[in-house]
């Protein structure tokens, strides 16, 4: 009998556990970065069988864990948190091979009207070390993925129908209003369905399996798909490149 009520407490407890975080929409890191949900379950990754390059990420179920991921690409204001603490080093664009893409972003870490923009100029490395500061790591390409189309297979995290007004990317400003990079969360209209902000275009994100996810400001609408493969992590650092993190939720 005793055993019987200690089961159905626990039972009891798992479903609170479950509701409470089926209502959580966000909470604050050590890095004072605002994160989302992503909730556990199966969604449907990847891209059907007549859309550019799904051979190399063919459509299929796949399951992942619930997690919290950054509602937005971490900033250079973020980023020099880090670097004051000691556990960050300076972004930089220069390399030696192979050689970046674009330099504009060069002064970008150091222009103080820019602290709200994604940090850029950084190897994986250094951004994985930003993730472990904040108490969290980089999202592997399925949580990525999951976060910024939800459950329904969507091309884009706001639908399947292409919106240039929803993402920057590259129309040279003259739909999405920036020329090169934005703000982070300059384009709420275009959010994910868990409420995660820029993963179509502004910076192309790194992920932990060492792949660049999302397009950028330099990047066609093809390369903003959710299931897009996105880019393998040839060029060190560019200048439309960022990331974001996620944490794990403890239970």
């Amino acid at each position: 009998m005793i055993f019987l009520i200690r089961f159905s407490l626990y039972t009891v407890l798992l479903l609170l556990t479950s509701m409470a975080l089926d209502h959580v929409h966000s909470v604050t890191a050590q890095d004072n970065a605002e994160m989302v949900l992503v909730p556990a379950g199966d969604f449907i990754m990847g891209l059907p069988e007549n859309e550019f390059r799904s051979e190399e990420n063919p459509l299929r179920t796949f399951n992942v864990s619930a997690f919290y991921i950054d509602k937005y690409e971490v900033s250079n204001a973020n980023y020099k948190k880090c670097v004051a603490s000691g556990n960050c080093t300076m972004p930089s664009l220069i390399i030696d091979y192979p050689p970046t893409i674009h330099e504009d972003g060069k002064n970008w870490y150091k222009d103080i009207t820019k602290d709200n923009y994604p940090v850029v100029g950084l190897t994986w490395k250094q951004a994985t070390e930003y993730c472990a500061w904040a108490g969290k790591r980089l999202p592997t390409a399925a949580e990525w993925e999951k976060a910024a189309r939800g459950t329904d297979g969507r091309l884009y995290p706001w639908g399947n129908v292409w919106d240039g007004k929803k993402a920057n990317w590259d129309d040279k400003g003259k739909i999405d209003g920036f020329t090169k990079i934005a703000p982070v969360g300059s384009f709420p209209d275009g959010a994910s369905p868990c409420g995660a902000m820029d993963m179509a275009g502004n910076v192309r994100e790194l992920v932990d399996d060492l792949i660049l996810k999302g397009g950028s400001w330099y990047s066609n609408p093809v390369s903003l798909r959710s299931g897009d493969p996105g880019d393998e992590y040839q060029v060190e650092r560019d200048d439309d490149m960022g990331f974001r993190c996620k944490k794990n939720i403890a239970y």
